[in-house]
């Protein structure tokens, strides 16, 4: 339950009784959680941490807007509450990792550089999206159309306190017949795409201070995987990692990304 009263819903992986880290791992910019199954249940299995991975306001079957949010910022208050949730139903769990996939690697910076920052101890971002104009995007190639008319207006309009139209479309994303499925959101409102990307990305990443892990896959076809490391080196100390074998999604199932991780938790 959130602070609105409204339910969100998540995936929970258990792991050891004995594990004391829980991590949250945040989807990608269209898909709900459950395409995150592969890393999420290596993780638990081992005994490493336990995971939830929640399907974001805006997402999966049960969502009551999908593809939209109330307010820019909502998804950070979602994301404390449900920290709030955690500590208090798995009291064992000392230990908050916030952890991202694409655009829920964005997210999950943005949640670095809000309010809530101390409310998690370290993060994992696993071919994130860092932002736009960042040296690391790819162009789109036709899988997506940003609407930078609306988004520049909007913003513009942001910055003087009107928000009558956050609601407009800002992005679509373009998707086969075949991967279509409830709680895809296709269509992105301007405020739900302003929540989920930093949009400043030297200013966001400089804020990402806690410990941080970063993993891409060398075969990356959405990022550009050859250049995350001295742009991050440049405004973070994050431990980054370019797996060999692994595309975007494939990254989620790669045993080194999983050895990656293992050896970083244990050494945190």
């Amino acid at each position: 339950m959130t602070r609105n009263g409204s339910k969100l819903y998540y995936r929970y992986y258990p792991s050891a009784a004995k594990t004391v880290t829980g991590i949250i791992l945040l989807h990608g910019i269209s898909e709900d959680s459950k395409y995150l199954y592969p890393y999420s249940q290596n993780v638990s299995s081992t005994g490493l941490a336990h995971v939830f991975t929640p399907d974001l306001r805006g997402y999966g079957p049960k969502s009551s807007k999908l593809g939209d949010i109330d307010y820019i910022g909502q998804l950070e208050d979602d994301l404390a509450d449900l920290i709030k949730y955690i500590k208090a139903e798995f009291p064992h769990i000392k230990r908050i990792v916030m952890a991202g996939h694409s655009a829920g690697g964005g997210t999950a910076i943005r949640f670095a550089g809000s309010r809530y920052a101390n409310c998690a101890d370290s993060y994992i971002l696993l071919a994130p999206h860092l932002g736009p104009g960042n040296p690391t995007e790819r162009p789109a190639e036709g899988h997506r159309k940003l609407h930078m008319g609306i988004v520049i207006i909007l913003s513009m309009l942001d910055s003087i306190g009107v928000k009558i139209w956050h609601g407009l479309p800002a992005m679509e994303l373009y998707k086969r017949s075949d991967e279509l499925h409830d709680g895809m959101a296709t269509k992105l409102s301007f405020r739900l795409l302003m929540s989920r990307t930093p949009m400043k990305y030297k200013r966001d990443l400089t804020k990402l201070t806690k410990p941080t892990l970063v993993l891409v896959g060398v075969e990356d076809e959405v990022f550009y995987a050859d250049r995350y490391e001295s742009l991050l080196d440049t405004y973070t100390k994050a431990h980054v990692h370019i797996v060999p074998g692994s595309n975007h999604d494939g990254l989620l199932a790669s045993p080194i990304a999983y050895e990656h991780t293992a050896n970083w938790l244990e050494s945190e």
